[in-house]
């Protein structure tokens, strides 16, 4: 994966692997500016709010808002750590941190974000149901 890490704990088992396998697809396909595939990994009536928006945000204006962004910025690096992983049945609730350095028009900038979300297992994948993110840190360098 071009630009990505992750860590994880050596004691997770086998599903909540596969559920931060999923989160690691999911933020390749962003950072590498693969939309559609990125999309393929929220579910058409997900949910959710993010830092970027005062209002709640559903698929559509995340599809909208992630093609803009995918071509306005540019992610060089991208570290995942998970804060811990519940799995209830079809159901998992995933918390992390994301670490990035990213590139656009301003110039480049350290960003830290701290996710909360909620997978659906369907047959092809782990889905998003639900999101929420907030800015744990934003340094703007010149």
């Amino acid at each position: 994966m071009h630009g990505l890490t992750s860590s994880k704990p050596s004691y997770w088992n086998e599903e909540q692997n596969g559920v931060w396998r999923c989160l690691e697809e999911h933020w390749d396909h962003l950072i590498n500016q693969r939309v559609e595939d990125f999309l393929k990994y929220i579910h058409d009536d997900f949910i959710g709010f993010g830092h970027e928006s005062p209002i709640n945000i559903d698929k559509p204006w995340l599809k909208k808002w992630v093609g803009f962004w995918t071509k306005s910025t540019q992610i060089v690096i991208c570290e995942l750590r998970p804060i811990d992983i519940k799995i209830h049945e079809d159901i998992a609730i995933l918390q992390y941190f994301i670490f990035t350095i990213e590139k656009n028009m301003e110039g480049g900038k350290r960003v830290i974000r701290r996710y909360t979300m909620t997978w659906k297992k369907q047959k092809e994948r782990w889905v998003v149901i639900a999101s929420h993110n907030n800015l744990a840190d934003e340094t703007i360098r010149g």
